[in-house]
C-alpha cells in the first residue's frame, strides 16, 4: 500500500496565552459559545459543538499575550516516528513533552521563524451525554445554538519576517508534506511572500504571510478560525458579537479572494489574537492542485474590495491593539 506523502492527519488544537484566563474563557464560552470540557489551575480547555477531541482550544494564564503551541495529530503511530526523525534531521526539533489533558506525549518543534508546534498520536475523543449529548450518532455534542455557535476548528494564520517565508517557512512545510493551493506574490520575479497550506481537503490548515515589522525568528500568531455552516450563520454571529459590545475588525463581512471563505474578525483583548468566524471556503481534493497565484495589489484578503487590511493598517499603524503589516 502506498505511504501517505505527509506525516500529519489534522490540526488538533491551538493554545493561546492570556493575561486574564477567566475573562478569555468567559469570552469563548459565553460570547463565542464554546464548551469548556476541562480545567486546571493554569488552563481552560474548550471545543466547538462539532469538534470530536476533548478540546481544540486551550487558554493558558500567562504574563504575556499570544501563542503557546499549535498541536497536530500524526497520521499514525508510524507517521509520528517518521515525523520526529524528519524534524530532528532538519534541526527543527525541540524534544518530547509529557501527556496533557486530551493528548498523549507530544514532540515539540519550531518552524524556521520560531512558531512552536507539537505533534502526537494518542488523543482523547469526547462523546457528550446528558444535556450536551446528541441523538445523532455522528455528533459528539449537540448543537445548542449558544452564542456565535461555531461548528468546528478550521485553521490558524501566522506572520513571519520579511523574506523569511520563501526561504524558510515554505520549504519547511513542503518537507512536512503539506499541499500549497494558494500563493501570494508581489511580482512574478520576486519570491513568494505568503501562502496557504493544507494536509487534506480544507482550503488551508495554516496560512503564513510576511510582515515587514517583524524581526527574523520572531513569528507571531495573527488569528485562529472557527467554521460555521453558512454565510447566513456568519452574519448572525456578527449580529451577536455587536449586541455584546464587540466590533468587527476591518468592517463588514466579506469574502477572501484567495480561498473564497466568507468571514469577519473579532479581537479578544487578553490574548491579543484575532478570532475569525468563517464559512464556505473552497475544498481541495487533488494532491497536485496549485498553487493558484494571487498578487498583493489585487487584495487577496478581500474579493469584493470593501476593505484592504494592509491599507487600513498603514493609516493607523495598529488594528485592534496589535501592530499589523503595512504590506506583506
Amino acid at each position: 500500500m502506498a505511504k501517505n506523502p505527509h506525516y500529519l492527519s489534522q490540526m488538533a488544537h491551538v493554545e493561546l496565552l492570556s493575561t486574564n484566563l477567566e475573562e478569555t474563557a468567559r469570552f469563548y464560552t459565553e460570547i463565542v459559545g464554546m464548551d469548556e470540557t476541562a480545567r486546571d489551575e493554569n488552563s481552560s480547555y474548550l471545543r466547538a459543538w462539532g469538534d470530536y477531541f476533548l478540546y481544540t482550544l486551550k487558554i493558558t494564564q500567562s504574563d504575556k499575550k499570544g501563542l503557546g503551541t499549535i498541536g497536530w495529530r500524526a497520521d499514525s503511530e508510524e507517521a509520528l516516528t517518521d515525523c520526529v526523525q524528519f524534524l530532528e534531521s532538519t534541526g527543527n526539533g525541540i524534544g518530547w513533552v509529557e501527556a496533557d489533558k486530551g493528548r498523549g506525549k507530544a514532540y515539540r518543534f519550531k518552524t524556521t521563524e520560531g512558531i512552536t508546534h507539537e505533534v502526537f498520536w494518542d488523543v482523547k475523543w469526547l462523546r457528550e451525554t446528558g444535556e450536551k449529548g446528541s441523538k445523532f450518532a455522528d455528533r459528539y455534542a449537540s448543537n445548542r445554538r449558544k452564542g456565535a455557535c461555531p461548528r468546528r476548528f478550521d485553521h490558524v494564520t501566522y506572520l513571519v519576517a520579511k523574506g523569511s517565508y520563501a526561504f524558510g517557512e515554505k520549504p519547511f512545510w513542503q518537507g512536512m508534506g503539506l499541499k500549497n493551493p494558494d500563493e501570494i506574490r508581489l511580482e512574478d520575479h520576486i519570491p513568494a511572500i505568503g501562502g496557504l497550506w493544507t494536509i487534506g481537503n480544507l482550503s488551508h490548515d495554516i496560512a503564513v504571510f510576511s510582515d515587514p515589522n517583524l524581526p527574523e525568528g520572531q513569528g507571531i500568531l495573527n488569528h485562529i478560525c472557527y467554521n460555521v455552516d453558512s454565510r447566513e450563520e456568519v452574519l448572525l454571529a456578527l449580529d451577536w458579537f455587536v449586541e455584546n459590545g464587540y466590533t468587527s475588525v476591518w468592517g463588514a463581512p466579506t469574502r477572501h479572494k484567495a480561498d473564497e471563505g466568507f468571514f469577519f474578525y473579532i479581537m479578544e483583548p487578553h490574548t491579543g489574537i484575532l478570532l475569525e468566524i468563517y464559512a464556505c471556503a473552497r475544498l481541495i481534493f487533488a494532491p497536485d492542485h496549485g498553487p493558484d497565484i494571487h498578487y498583493l495589489k489585487d487584495n487577496p484578503n478581500d474579493a469584493w474590495g470593501l476593505t484592504n487590511p494592509f491599507a487600513e493598517a498603514a493609516k493607523s499603524g495598529k488594528v485592534g491593539g496589535i501592530v499589523k503589516p503595512v504590506d506583506i
